[in-house]
Order: structure tokens, then C-alpha cells, then sequence
């Protein structure tokens, strides 16, 4: 089964954003350095890659793996998630950890020069905004959209995502559909999600 994975470190300062990127490639991830539009956790670096395990515990202890090199080369774990498909729904009705509700997540990848009216244009729909800050082209905005309570809820909400880009003349350069069956703390989402 293919899992994706997401490790996101503590705020990473300048003078150390080379050694985070050359423990990813060591490690054969990819390097992010996200940027929430808003929230309590603004600057979220994290590497991100995809596997194929077994079953989840398989995907973990990798992630886990990955994880503790970074906590060796002095970056601080701040959370994990692990994302399959969405048509997996029966990870959704039955999570793998007790503690934790499975959501959908959907990213939409834009490039738009108005930031502020792509932020007007998704709100009504739960969208949210943010980019990564090793992109070069600054124009570049990913539109998320979350969703706890039903998979068809989180398709109409996409839906209504993709009508109001196309009536703006708005292009979805890349778009990504995800289940998410673990997340360690996605508080640090508080207020941008919320």
C-alpha cells in the first residue's frame, strides 16, 4: 500500500536551512518550507515522502526512522502525519489509533498574483491558503481544504473550490486528494484551519 509522510521540525533558522536540506536528500525526501496564511504555527518546515509498506505500522516505524535523523542532525520533531489514498474510506469509518479522527485533505496548487482575492474566493468553501518558501516563484498558493465529517461533503466543498477558480479564469496547476489517518498534533493548524 502506498503511504505519504510528513515530518514537520521546529522552526528551522536561516543559517540551518542548508542542513535541513541536505539531510532530505540524504534521506531521499523532499524539502518544504511551508507558510500558512495565517495561525498560531505560521512557518511550518517539514520533508515529505512517499513509501510502500504493508499496512500503517510498516509506514510509521519508516517515518519514524527519518525522523530520529533529523533529531540526530538537531532539528526538533514537532509532528507526524501519515496519508493514503481517499478511496480508502474504510480507514476513515474505522481510525487506527484511538485518539485520532481520520480527515480529508485536498491541496490545490495556483499561481496568482491577487493573494487576498484567491483568500475571498475559497473562504466560503473552507479553503485555506499557504505556500513554500523554497519555491522561487513567489506567485505560487496551495488552497487546502479539510474535512472531518463526510467524504461527500469534502468532494462538494472541492467542487465548489474548482467552480469559483474556473469562473475567475483561475488554473489549478496540480491538485492532491488525501485521506489522513494519523496527524501527532495537528494543533499546530489551530487558527489557520480553525
Amino acid at each position: 500500500m502506498e503511504f505519504e509522510f510528513h515530518v514537520t521540525l521546529d522552526d528551522v533558522a536561516l543559517e540551518d536551512k542548508a542542513a535541513f536540506i541536505g539531510i532530505c536528500q540524504a534521506q531521499q525526501v523532499k524539502p518544504l518550507m511551508i507558510v500558512l496564511d495565517k495561525g498560531n504555527y505560521i512557518h511550518q518546515p517539514m520533508m515529505t515522502g512517499v513509501i510502500q509498506r504493508p499496512d500503517f505500522q510498516a509506514a510509521k516505524s519508516e517515518m519514524d526512522r527519518i525522523a530520529a535523523v533529523f533529531q540526530e542532525g538537531g532539528f526538533t520533531v514537532v509532528r507526524k502525519k501519515v496519508e493514503i489514498s481517499p478511496k480508502e474510506t474504510a480507514y476513515f469509518h474505522a481510525p487506527i489509533t484511538e485518539r485520532f479522527k481520520p480527515y480529508f485533505e485536498w491541496h490545490g496548487k495556483v499561481e496568482i498574483e491577487d493573494v487576498d482575492g484567491l483568500k475571498q474566493l475559497c473562504k466560503p468553501s473552507g479553503g485555506h491558503l499557504s505556500r513554500n518558501s523554497l519555491n522561487p516563484n513567489g506567485k505560487v498558493r496551495f488552497v487546502t481544504v479539510r474535512e472531518y465529517e463526510s467524504e461527500a461533503q469534502f468532494y462538494e466543498r472541492v467542487k465548489q473550490i474548482h467552480i469559483a477558480l474556473q469562473e475567475k479564469q483561475i488554473a489549478l496547476v496540480k491538485e492532491q486528494f488525501e485521506l489522513c489517518i494519523y496527524d501527532s498534533r495537528e494543533e499546530l493548524d489551530s487558527g489557520w484551519i480553525s
